[in-house]
Formats: C-alpha cells, structure tokens, sequence
C-alpha cells in the first residue's frame, strides 16, 4: 500500500496568448464565465492559467480529463474532488503557482512574493499575537520583511489547512519566529498544536512559501508543471 505523499507543483502563470483558447475549452461553463468577467487582460489570463493547471494537475492523477473534473465546497468554501481520495490545496502570488497535492486531508499551502510595503507594521500588528509581534519588532530592520513573510505564509496555510481561511483570523494562531519554527497555539477546536506540522518550502528568494498538514510522515515531492 502506498504511504501518504504531498507532491508539490509550481510554475509560472505566464503563458502565451494563443494557449489561452485551449486552455478555456478545458474549463467548466462557470470558469469560462467567470474568465470573461475580468476586465484587465493579465488577470484574466492568469485564471484561466491557474483553473486550467489545477484541472491538469489533478487530472494526471485521477487518469481523468481536465475538463471531466467535478469540483465542489464545503461549508466554508474550501473547494474538494468528490473521489475523497486526493486532496489539494492552491496558492500563487503575481505569476508563480504552487499546488500541494496529497493522498491525505487537511492540507495547505500559501505563497507570497516578498515585496516592501509600508504597511507591514500595521498588518503586522493585527494578524499577529502580541508574543509574535513584540519579538518581530525587536528584529533587526533589515530582517523584519523576510521574518514577516515566513509568519505569514506559515499562518496562513494553516487556516487553509483547517479550510477557514483567512477569515478564521491569522491573529488567533501563533507561530515560532526562527526558520523551521512550528505552530505554539492555535484555536482550541482545530486540536492542539503539536497535532500540525508546518513545512517551509524553500523558493528563489523573492517569495516565501509554506506547507502545512496533519502531524505524520509522508513523502513530500517538489515538481514543476509539464
């Protein structure tokens, strides 16, 4: 029997204009209307990039058409295969997209390009616990942004994980501040906090990136699109 897995697929939403065609015909009536709702041409572009990747990722598993899949969402919007044998979850960040895929539930996975904004310390203090943000801020400036985007991604893939999102409030978990730090406290419902474990997907540099799942062994493959 084969243990649990989590395949990790990432590349680039940048794709040339006369893809576009064959990547909508892959996509459900819904995603094409949808598609044709953006006004901005990139945005629309890179949609139809991400539903038609998502579509052939998963469908390389499932021996399915891109088109044939059936997706739907749970209670809080978290969208799930009705096969219930493989879960996913999805995140990108400008044109780079990550796809965690696993053979296992409960997973998710954030990315965010690192980029200077002036509100960092604003954010900073209302989605992070007060231990979070008094630490941060004792930070050397020049390490404050990295550090800030690795709480982030980190808090972040876990709301995905438990399928809140966002609106569970990233401020109600916290997270050890050094590389490689794990969940300290999260919400009493989701468990406890040892029940999790976070993964930090190394990247180019310009981003920062997390996975998170259940606490368990599995086999965790990084792949790039085909």
């Amino acid at each position: 029997m084969e243990g649990k897995f989590v395949d990790v697929w990432e590349g680039s939403l940048s794709v040339e204009p006369d893809m576009l065609t064959g990547m909508l015909d892959n996509l459900s009536e819904t995603e094409r209307q949808k598609a044709a709702s953006f006004r901005l041409p990139l945005m629309r572009q890179r949609y139809i990039a991400v539903r038609y990747l998502v579509r052939k990722t998963l469908g390389h598993y499932l021996q399915t058409e891109p088109r044939a899949l059936q997706f739907y969402a749970d209670t809080y919007g978290k969208p799930f295969l009705a096969c219930g044998s493989l879960h996913f979850n999805i995140s990108h960040t400008a044109d780079l997209l990550m796809i965690a895929v696993a053979n296992f539930p409960d997973i998710g996975i954030d990315v965010e390009s690192i980029k200077p904004r002036g509100s960092l310390d604003g954010l900073a203090v209302r989605c992070f616990t007060e231990t979070e943000y008094q630490t941060w801020r004792e930070l050397p400036g020049t390490q404050q942004e990295k550090v800030f985007y690795r709480l982030w991604t980190k808090k972040e893939a876990f709301v995905k994980a438990v399928g809140r999102g966002i609106a569970l409030g990233l401020e109600k978990c916290e997270v050890q501040l050094p590389a490689g730090g794990q969940l300290v406290n999260i919400p009493a419902e989701f468990g406890s906090a040892a029940d999790w474990l976070i993964t930090e997907l190394p990247t180019n540099g310009d981003s920062a990136a997390a996975l998170v799942t259940t606490s368990c062994c599995f086999n965790l493959r990084r792949r790039e699109f085909y």
